[in-house]
């Protein structure tokens, strides 16, 4: 029996109908698969939890005070360092030569940079076995070195930014040395060596008026400021803040026969203006080191020599005490420095990492009896396998934008669930990934 007209289009219609009505149900089922599995599974970043130092500290403008000894040299003649800034020099020691001539004193230079350069390799091949340094370490010897001698140059100082270089070279030829590499520097040495012969016989020719002698044991430094003895030593602790206000400590014209200075005595003092505050907290320190870049990248050990102010709520001139010396420190005169009142070793967290969670734990008394506890626990959610995973943290320390957790066994005693216990180095450190629980399933980071 053939359809009629109108039935025929009632069943297209209807199968249409069925169509949709599938695809919407495909869609919607699709739909509810994807949010179930949005639930179960989450997307994370995370960073590697990795040891790390903070400091707290003071940082204020200081000014460092020597105990010294200017050299001078009366007439003409060309002036020729026997030795090099932050050398120690004894009593009546040659520490320079007057010459007749530039080119005299200019041949004496370079036959001295020759001399060192020998010396260096020379010392260099014989070490080459027993080198302790690391890569990392030279690398920041060199860094520090170059900022060094572009300070110098800056100031005109061209043959001490020159023996800088030196210095570089060396420290440069002792990397590849440690890093394995096999060099033979003997063919090197003797051309040096002709080259110093050779400016040897031309320094005969030339005259010498005579030599300039150290006037007192200590430090020698090619240079002066005009700050020399601004602060008497045994008057330190009568320097008060407004002794070291802006234009206070007056400059003094060097007189133009002064060659240089010797830095006397064992000891180098910091003046520091601090407030009331700043000052109770370097007084109350077990222990002060000095973080002055430019001279070490070791922090400088320190003892607190006298704290002045008026009274105790006033603010103060703190004086700091070192021995270190080298030819940073003997010409250093002011600056920025960060005194450095306690030193925090453990795991560095972003305060946007860390969450409050409540943990449960069953203590047992001595007579068996098993009750639960509870506390709120500041941690750190942790990436552990696929899943989600929290850990305590230790705060020792906190600065602007994290904390540190502490690696201390003694502090590992205080975490509230022994098992798993704290946060450890090379876990997981979850930064972002929404509605964290322990347990969620992680899906990939991204």
């Amino acid at each position: 029996m053939v359809p009629k007209k109108g039935e025929e289009g009632l069943d297209k219609t209807t199968v249409i109908k069925r169509i949709i009505m599938t695809l919407l149900t495909v869609l919607v089922i699709m739909y509810v698969i994807s949010v179930i599995c949005r639930a179960s599974f989450t997307q994370v970043n995370t960073i590697i939890a990795k040891e790390t130092i903070a400091y707290n500290a003071v940082t204020c403008d200081c000014f460092v005070i020597h105990e010294e000894t200017l050299v001078t040299a009366n007439g003409g003649g060309i002036i020729s360092y026997m030795v090099e800034d932050g050398e120690k020099v004894s009593v009546n020691e040659p520490i320079a030569g007057v010459f007749d001539s530039v080119a005299s004193a200019g041949t004496k230079q370079e036959s001295e940079r020759l001399q060192k350069q020998i010396q260096q390799l020379t010392q260099l091949q014989a070490n080459a076995e027993t080198l302790t340094k690391t890569p990392s370490e030279l690398d920041k010897e060199v860094g520090n070195a170059l900022i060094r001698a572009n300070i110098e140059r800056h100031n005109g100082n061209l043959s001490a930014a020159a023996l800088i270089a030196d210095d570089i070279l060396y420290t440069i030829n002792e990397r590849q040395l440690v890093t394995g590499k096999s060099l033979h520097y003997g063919s090197k040495i003797s051309e040096l060596e002709l080259k110093n012969s050779q400016l040897t016989l031309e320094m005969s020719k030339g005259k010498k008026s005579k030599e300039i002698r150290s006037p007192s044991t200590g430090y020698f430094v090619s240079s002066a400021d005009g700050y020399e003895n601004a602060f008497a030593i045994d008057q330190l602790d009568k320097i008060m803040p407004e002794n070291m206000a802006e234009g206070a400590i007056q400059k003094k014209e060097v007189a133009d026969n002064v060659i240089g200075k010797t830095i006397g005595g064992v000891y180098w003092y910091v003046a520091c203006p601090v407030t009331a505050e700043e000052a109770l907290k370097i007084k109350n320190a077990y222990r002060l080191q000095l973080d002055v870049p430019m001279v070490s990248s070791d922090k400088l050990e320190v003892e607190l020599y006298s704290v002045n102010q008026k009274h105790k709520s006033a603010d103060a001139v703190v004086i700091l005490r070192g021995t270190f010396m080298n030819a940073e420190m003997a010409s250093l005169r002011k600056g920025k420095f960060s005194i450095i009142l306690r030193t925090y070793q453990g795991i560095a967290v972003p305060k946007t990492a860390v969450h409050e969670q409540t943990l449960t734990r069953e203590v047992t008394d001595d007579k068996g009896n098993t009750t639960t506890e509870s506390k709120v626990c500041a941690g750190v959610f942790i990436k552990f396998g696929n899943e989600v995973a929290f850990r305590e943290i230790l705060p020792i320390f906190s600065g602007e934008d994290y904390v540190i957790s502490s690696l201390s066994p003694d502090d590992q005693q205080d975490v509230f669930l022994q098992n798993p216990g704290a946060l450890q180095v090379y876990d997981e450190i979850i930064v972002e990934g929404a509605n964290l629980y322990a347990g969620k399933i992680i899906g990939r980071n991204v």
